[in-house]
């Protein structure tokens, strides 16, 4: 046998090692399906509305303060943002005001309605920036009780009294269906607080870490995976949504 076959090549140019797995498209369509012009536009739409709420708040904030420099910026800003809206919506549309009333968007933006022509600008509950404030305390809520479940891995819970009384914080924020886990936390606040209060690296017992991971598992199931009615603050987003999934003569 010759010695060529016998010995290891010079260069390997392709190491079994650094294959990759390959990515399969059979299920997808050759030339892939674009949303119908209704969702895109209402997309571009609900973009430049949120970017035009909140140049209008900066507005109203800042008025007394700003400089006149600033404030031509501001405002050169807003009419950039103004006329690019109305540029899309004129491709189907009357204009912004039309389009904010058929797609329910005055009380999701209400300074934006108030310069369109399409509502008074009056504070509403239901606007973009209570949805964000809500959706900003659901999000601190469900923080807080994945960090007490990694912390609970921990051999020092020195720190889980305070922890729990901050997710106590959490759930009276949030109120409505989450406040029956006040009580749950009331029941065993005492003895987790004098548990943690024992030495320099106090360790809760077995049956108040079970007690204590249950809690938490129930509140993060209940925010993000159990069906139930939107609170009052996204209501207004969610009609608009709703109008984009309807049959449009685009689709």
């Amino acid at each position: 046998m010759s010695k060529l076959t016998q010995t290891p090549p010079l260069i390997d140019l392709n190491p079994r090692t650094s294959i990759q797995e390959v990515q399969l498209y059979l299920k997808e369509p050759i030339i892939p399906r674009a949303g119908s012009r209704r969702k895109r536009l209402g997309m571009q739409a609900l973009n430049a509305f949120a970017r035009l709420e909140l140049l209008l708040s900066k507005e109203e904030a800042l008025k007394d303060g700003m400089s006149e420099k600033a404030k031509k910026a501001l405002t050169s800003e807003i009419g950039c943002t103004v006329a690019t809206l109305e540029a899309a919506l004129a491709q189907h549309f009357e204009g912004q005001n039309v389009y904010m009333q058929e797609m329910n968007l005055s009380t999701v933006f209400p300074k934006s309605a108030k310069r369109a022509g399409a509502g008074n600008g009056a504070p509403a509950t239901r606007d973009i920036h209570s949805h964000f404030q809500q959706m900003s305390l659901t999000n601190q809520l469900v923080s807080m009780a994945l960090q007490l479940q990694h912390d609970l891995k921990l051999t020092n819970h020195k720190y889980m009294a305070h922890q729990v009384a901050l997710l106590y914080q959490c759930i009276n924020q949030m109120g409505g269906s989450y406040l029956k886990y006040k009580s749950r936390v009331e029941s065993r606040f005492d003895e987790v607080k004098s548990l943690t209060n024992r030495g320099e690296e106090p360790l809760l017992s077995a049956e108040l870490r079970e007690w204590l991971r249950g809690l938490t598992t129930d509140i993060v199931t209940e925010a993000l995976f159990t069906s139930k009615p939107l609170p009052a603050q996204s209501l207004g987003l969610v009609k608009f949504l709703d109008k984009l999934r309807e049959p449009s003569p685009d689709d």
